[in-house]
């Protein structure tokens, strides 16, 4: 009986033995390959730098995840050709590392030309401003008030085919009693995640509270008065434009503005998304 538990065991340590020799032989030749030695020699030269967040204190502008060449995956492409080609290198995400959390974003990273319109709702939407979007080809974002969400489903769901509806708070204020609820109604009616909140001053209870239903929190400046000129002072790269207005035709001369000085218009989604590109 011993004799064959020794046995039994001495087989097992063989087969142990001869898998780990045969996967570190096979390495020593993966190495020595002539695709895998390109790539290591040109890894450096497809490196994209992370663009890190801008961190002021508890605000800060998001940043844009970098891009390195993905060996494994480049290589198990190149070699059913067996040679290296430059058209199939694949590239994938250097994540930031960086605990954002409890932390307000005030705008997106400086490099790309894009801004973000939020319009603040508490009591109606103009139809007239619904379509000079979809006519201008424009995605905004709408914060509206619960009382405005619960009373306006199909509204709401008709704005979503072209908009981004997120949660205003009730009264314009976050609460526990009623964010889960909220946020389902948009699940339900939009087509949007609900995944940001808004706020024109800091509060550190509604901050960390979005932060609990793992929402980002928005925080900027309302524009209400003289909105040409505060729009012209405040546009820049991966700016955030809160705009609370009923002047319709101010609103349509300020989109314009936008469009002439080369920005495109996009939802918060898009402006505020670290992923990039790599294989574009």
């Amino acid at each position: 009986m011993y004799k064959k538990i020794i046995s039994f065991f001495s087989i097992l340590l063989f087969a142990g033995f001869s898998f780990f020799y045969a996967e570190y032989v096979s390495k020593i030749i993966k190495d020595k390959d002539p695709i895998i030695l390109k790539l290591n020699e040109v890894k450096n030269k497809n490196y994209i730098a992370a663009i890190k967040p801008i961190i002021n204190n508890d605000e800060y502008y998001m940043g844009i995840n970098g891009c390195k060449l993905d060996i494994k995956k480049s290589y198990n492409k190149m070699k059913t050709t067996k040679e290296y080609k430059e058209e199939l290198i694949v590239m994938k995400q250097v994540n930031i590392k960086n605990n954002l959390k409890n932390k307000y974003i005030i705008g997106a990273n400086k490099i790309q030309k894009r801004v973000s319109i939020v319009f603040i709702i508490d009591d109606e939407i103009n139809n007239d401003l619904v379509d000079f979007l979809k006519v201008k080809d424009i995605k905004a974002n709408f914060f509206v008030d619960l009382e405005f969400l619960e009373n306006n489903t199909t509204l709401i769901k008709f704005i979503s085919e072209n908009n981004n509806i997120y949660y205003l708070g009730n009264k314009d204020k976050y609460d526990d009693n009623h964010m889960l609820y909220a946020n389902n109604l948009i699940d339900i009616n939009t087509n949007n995640k609900s995944e940001f909140c808004f706020l024109d001053t800091k509060n550190y209870d509604m901050l960390k509270l979005c932060s609990d239903y793992n929402m980002k929190t928005i925080k900027s400046d309302i524009i209400n008065n003289n909105l040409i000129d505060n729009v012209k002072q405040k546009l820049s790269n991966g700016a955030i434009l809160a705009i609370k207005s009923n002047d319709i035709n101010k609103i349509k001369v300020v989109i314009n503005y936008i469009l002439s000085k080369g920005y495109n218009i996009v939802t918060l989604d898009k402006l505020l998304n670290e992923n990039n590109n790599c294989n574009k």
